[in-house]
């Protein structure tokens, strides 16, 4: 049977600056990481990437 939880999915709307305040905390969060569970740091290391795209994405878009 498969997981109910692997359908959930959350839709959120932010700002740039909450963004780039979510990769700040997932930055430190992956630098003070005190190891366990692997699939979490590579959780951690995809939202990273992914926040980073969104600022990086934001600032080609606006500071041109």
């Amino acid at each position: 049977m498969e997981d109910p939880k692997d359908d959930l999915y959350v839709q959120l709307d932010l700002d740039i600056e909450d963004v780039h305040s979510l990769y700040q905390s997932v930055c430190f969060h992956l630098e003070k990481w005190p190891g366990g569970n692997p699939e979490e740091q590579q959780h951690l290391i995809f939202m990273k990437d992914f926040l980073y795209r969104i600022v990086l994405e934001y600032k080609y878009e606006h500071m041109n």
